[in-house]
């Protein structure tokens, strides 16, 4: 496979070490962290990565398009003439996010800086939350036409490729989270939890784990509405693409379905299920908000560390996309 940098090379040319080290780059260090997840195929494009970890987020970000068009040969095995395509849109959204949007990501990570000398309520952490989402909007609107002009192009093998990958990637997932015990889930949960929050705050203390243990055991299991929500998304996705190679409509038309289903892309179709996802996402913002004011001075002082070194970071990414 032969795809495009972000400098117009090769990569076929490459070191294997520097391809390794480029796919490592993409494998979340840091399980379910203040990051939102890469999503497959053309989503992949708008992952704020840089709010996964300082250093390796920095890298993911800056790779950020060559990972795209991996992702979308990967599923859609694309032509290169589509390729082609691909790469250069790929690489105009990344300008335009690093510009436009990654301000107002400091500007989040900026405000909860500020926020870590006093105590944090559940309700401020689901507030922050809102503001990530929120965010969406202007991405979706500007990622609908590129989404548009490729799907135009795609043949019913490359859209049959699409869906049997990610029903692979939904299998996995459900082996991973949704096979064991209820006892083995539960366990799953808790290490999840201790690892997002080691992360978070660094070593905890004896009296932290047994506290979160009992908080992540309290909470509902959210596994299974989590993953049917994602295997919506992708049927979602696909049924798009489907619709817009049967039907062959305009590229209006096209559009218009395209920034429909990307604005709604969070939003679940089902009512019962949305309800389930929104009240296991409070019952995460009371254990994080919990646990977080219980941070010795030392963990503050490591979790301020943290934030600082991900706005600086986010800061050169600014700085470095405005260069000439």
């Amino acid at each position: 496979m032969s795809v495009q940098n972000t400098n117009g090379r090769k990569a076929n040319g490459q070191l294997g070490w520097e391809r390794k080290s480029r796919e490592s780059a993409f494998r979340s260090p840091e399980p379910e962290k203040l990051s939102t997840r890469v999503v497959r195929g053309w989503v992949t494009l708008i992952a704020v990565l840089v709010l996964s970890g300082c250093t390796v987020a920095r890298f993911g970000y800056e790779m950020l398009p060559w990972f795209a068009s991996w992702q979308l040969d990967r599923y859609l095995s694309l032509d290169s003439t589509q390729r082609s395509l691909a790469s250069e849109r790929i690489d105009a959204i990344h300008a335009w996010h690093r510009q436009t949007q990654m301000p107002r990501y400091a500007a989040l990570v900026e405000n909860g800086i500020s926020r870590l000398d006093g105590p944090l309520s559940a309700a401020e952490l689901a507030a922050w939350r809102a503001q990530m989402f929120a965010l969406w909007q202007e991405p979706a609107e500007r990622i609908a036409p590129d989404l548009t002009d490729l799907a135009l192009t795609l043949r019913p093998a490359q859209i049959d490729r699409l869906e049997r990958r990610l029903a692979d990637s939904t299998a996995e997932l459900r082996r991973k989270y949704l096979e064991g015990s209820p006892a083995e889930r539960l366990e799953g949960r808790i290490e999840r939890w201790q690892e997002r929050m080691k992360w978070l705050l660094g070593d905890l203390t004896a009296a932290q784990r047994s506290e979160l243990r009992r908080l992540a055991a309290e909470q509902p299991s959210d596994e299974a509405a989590w993953l049917e929500e994602r295997q919506s998304r992708n049927e979602r996705l696909v049924r798009l693409l489907r619709r817009i190679e049967r039907d062959k409509p305009s590229r209006e038309q096209a559009l218009a379905w395209s920034t429909a289903f990307l604005q709604g892309f969070w939003q679940s179709e089902d009512p019962a299920r949305a309800r389930r996802i929104e009240a296991n996402a409070a019952n995460g913002d009371r254990v994080a908000a919990a646990m977080i004011n219980t941070a010795t001075r030392g963990q503050r002082d490591t979790m301020r560390a943290k934030l600082s070194d991900i706005e600086r970071d986010v800061m050169r990414m600014i700085s470095r996309g405005a260069r000439p």
